[in-house]
This record gives structure tokens, C-alpha cells and sequence, in this order.
């Protein structure tokens, strides 16, 4: 449910980590104070640096190599930084006149917290992967549904879940409109990983579109779905033909409810309300997310609600908009 619309915003975050010896993590600035990089990283097994350049309005993946970062475009041409061997400047040559940065923060905004993924939670609600964490799974993304958690799947021994989708729009007069949209039907192996998610229209004689996941042992690999393909690596980050991680929708800080449950997700240094605002029932299931769809001005609150089976399964969805 969050926004992907604010790239500017979304993207000013810091993470701390280490290139090699030296510290990049952080807000680099030219002498003159008219420039600066803001610089994070993430990945394990295919480690990746992401750098914001504010002038550029550009968040760009970068590729670690020796002393370099190193960052392909889709005609694989390269944009290099260089960073000095006494770590203290990083070089841009490539924007045609050359400025050196120098770091003057290392403050980082971001939230290390990390909620382990509970048998009794069907929403995986870790934050340990930014990517693949919650933020994720459980925002709108093209026709990628949420992931659910392998270890509730596999503590209820259930292959196969059914869910309706409904969409109700709130006019600002008090109107309210409700329309089903679709079925979602995952399929599960023994392992509770989704092998393929079927998106049954509800209208007569629209196709069903079927998503399927590939795995290398407990590692997403591929989603395969009707003209689409997503390639992962072992870090879950989707990644493109030169497995370079691809560019995150949101990168969001989080706060938690005393039971280690995320309450809110809000971009770093962005003002007013937060992006997600998530509410949970007395059995501690998530039962509804709401944030102010920035997308749509006229939308004053974008909220989706579950309601659950005995089992705690959810069997229905029904996503609201309200309108001014």
C-alpha cells in the first residue's frame, strides 16, 4: 500500500556498512555546500550500493569493484565513482564537470530493528530485508501479490488458500460504492513456499493470469507471470540481466508497537502523516492498513482491511478508497 510516487523523497536513506576498510555510509557534500550524495547499502550475497544524487533527482545501483562503484544502464553503458585510498572523498567525473565529495554525516535514520517471521502470523512481518520485508509484500505493486509467511503455511499444513479481492470507493458526499475484483488462490509446497498464485477475474470471460515461483532451495529465484518475468538474488532483491539490483519502491523507517509489531512506515526526513499506518486485532493479526495516497490528491485515506478464518487464514480483502 505504500506510494511509489515520491522516488525524490523516498530515496534519502543511510544505511551503515562498510567498502572494504573504508566507511561510505552517509551525506557527502562539495566544498561549496551546492552538492551532496547520500549513500547506503544493502545485500549480502550480491552486495549493492545505492547512491542518491539530489541534483540529478537520480537514485542509481552501484556495483562494488576495488575502488570503485560501478553502475550499468539498460544499454550497458558504466558510470563509475571513485573513492580515495584514504577514504575521505568520493570523485564524479561522469556529469561532465568533476566534483569531489567529502563526508560530513554518518548519522544514520534507518531502523535496524528486525520481527521474526512467527508460525502464528499468515503475514511474513520482518523488516530485516527492506526489499523483501513487509514493506514489500504488503504494498500495491503491479500484479505481484503479498508473500505469505512459509512458517504459518507449513504450522497449518495448508497447500492451497483462497482469497477474495473486493475494492469500495468512499465519494466525499458518503457514497459508497463495492465491487469483487478477483479471487487470489496460492498453491503452497510442503516447505510453505509458494509455488504459483492464480488471479481469478470475477467478470465472465476475462483470462486468469497465474503467477509461478522457482526456487533454489528456500531461495526465490523467479516469478514467472503473462508477459512478465522477475529475477531474484539470494538476497530476495529483484535484480536485471546483469544481476544488478534493481532500484527499491520505498526505503521506509519503521516504528513498532510494544508486541515488535510495525506500526508505522514513514519515508526519512518527509513531514505529516506517516506513508502506512498498520492496526492489528486482539490475537495480534494485522487487520488493516491505511496511509494518504499521495498518488491520488483527491484520496483522503487509502486503507486495506483482512478478515480472517478460525484458522487465522485471511479469506477476504477489501481495499477502500475515500474520496474529498
Amino acid at each position: 500500500m505504500i506510494s511509489k510516487c515520491s522516488l525524490t523523497t523516498l530515496l534519502l536513506i543511510i544505511s551503515a556498512v562498510s567498502f572494504g576498510q573504508k566507511q561510505v555510509e552517509g551525506v557527502w557534500k562539495t566544498q561549496d555546500q551546492k552538492d551532496s550524495l547520500l549513500v547506503s547499502q544493502s545485500g549480502q550475497s550480491n552486495p549493492a550500493v545505492f547512491v542518491y544524487f539530489p541534483s540529478k533527482a537520480k537514485f542509481l545501483p552501484f556495483t562494488i569493484s576495488g575502488e570503485e562503484l560501478v553502475h550499468f544502464e539498460p544499454d550497458a553503458s558504466k558510470m563509475t565513482l571513485s573513492l580515495s585510498g584514504d577514504g575521505k572523498t568520493i570523485t564524479d567525473a561522469t556529469s561532465g564537470t568533476k566534483k569531489v565529495y567529502t563526508k560530513v554525516s554518518s548519522t544514520s535514520p534507518v531502523n535496524y530493528k528486525s520481527v521474526p517471521a512467527g508460525p502464528d502470523d499468515f503475514f511474513d512481518l520482518s523488516t530485516s530485508n527492506y526489499y523483501a520485508g513487509i514493506n514489500f509484500y504488503l504494498s500495491s505493486h503491479p500484479g505481484l501479490p503479498f508473500m505469505p509467511n512459509p512458517a504459518f503455511i507449513t504450522k497449518k499444513r495448508t497447500s492451497v488458500v483462497k482469497i477474495e479481492k473486493y475494492f469500495a470507493r468512499v465519494s466525499g458526499g458518503g457514497a459508497v460504492s463495492v465491487q469483487k475484483e478477483y479471487d487470489l488462490v496460492y498453491n503452497f509446497n510442503g516447505s510453505g513456499l509458494i509455488t504459483s498464485v492464480q488471479v481469478v477475474p470475477t467478470g465472465a470471460g476475462q483470462e486468469t493470469d497465474t503467477w509461478t515461483y522457482a526456487y533454489n532451495g528456500d531461495k526465490l529465484q523467479k516469478i514467472s507471470s503473462p508477459g512478465r518475468v522477475l529475477q531474484f538474488d539470494n538476497d530476495n532483491w529483484e535484480v536485471d540481466a546483469r544481476q544488478q539490483k534493481k532500484i527499491p519502491f520505498i526505503f521506509p523507517m519503521w516504528s513498532y508497537y510494544s508486541s515488535s509489531k510495525p506500526h508505522t512506515a514513514t519515508l526519512p526526513y518527509m513531514t505529516g502523516a506517516p506513508l502506512n499506518e498498520y492496526f492489528y486485532n486482539d490475537a495480534n493479526q494485522l487487520v488493516r492498513i491505511c496511509s494518504k495516497d499521495v498518488s491520488e490528491p483527491n484520496i483522503l485515506e487509502h486503507c486495506t482491511e483482512y478478515t480472517y478464518d478460525k484458522n487465522g487464514i485471511p479469506i477476504k480483502i477489501v481495499e477502500t478508497k475515500r474520496s474529498k
